[in-house]
């Protein structure tokens, strides 16, 4: 990432927020930190974060109440960091607009590697539909877009399909290798055998 990149750490708890802020300091990110909902949608009017990590504690509803908020104002990049999350907790932080859901790792490191992703995914220029050059080539952008589809169709039926593979390939027209191939490109598979839809 080049240059000063902001996020906007929401987590009551300070000491997990640390950990979270500490992965995000890794991965070159200017740290800032919001205790509450209130101070966190204070601090995104006054100055928008590049993203924003926020702590999902089930099954309180108030950490969805807060993307709830940001997305009425903003398209601000959002993830959300769970330790106890399950695919309908998933499915509800997705319908609130989250852009990611992650479940905590004991190793670290994949929030900061998540939200570096987010942010090189909005800061790539969009495929301008007259064909001009712009900033790269057409054919790059098209490439990106349709990464970017491909991503927002897999996490759309990871949720309709309540992460049955098999289903999710029935629905794409394709076979579930493929889909199993896309999902671990994407980070969306998780456990060590890379077999196990993840709930981001």
């Amino acid at each position: 990432m080049g240059g000063i990149v902001r996020a906007l750490v929401v987590d009551e708890r300070l000491d997990e927020g640390r950990v979270l802020g500490d992965q995000l300091v890794a991965a070159g990110f200017l740290v800032s930190f919001a205790r509450d909902r209130a101070d966190a949608f204070e601090a995104i009017l006054r100055k928008p974060p590049d993203i924003v990590v926020t702590r999902h504690h089930p099954p309180r509803s108030a950490d969805l109440d807060l993307v709830r908020r940001i997305r009425a104002v903003s398209r601000v990049p959002v993830v959300m960091v769970t330790s106890f999350g399950s695919i309908p907790d998933c499915e509800a932080a997705f319908r609130a607009g989250v852009d990611r859901y992650l479940l905590l790792e004991a190793e670290g490191g994949h929030v900061g590697r998540a939200a570096s992703e987010l942010v090189r995914e909005r800061a790539r220029p969009e495929p301008d539909p007259r064909g001009g050059s712009g900033t790269g080539t057409t054919a790059d952008r098209m490439r990106a877009l349709a990464r970017q589809e491909l991503r927002e169709e897999l996490g759309r039926l990871l949720i309709l399909c309540r992460g049955n593979i098999a289903e999710m390939a029935r629905r794409m027209g394709r076979d579930r290798s493929t889909v199993r191939y896309h999902l671990r490109r994407f980070g969306m598979l998780e456990g060590s055998a890379g077999n196990t839809p993840r709930i981001g």
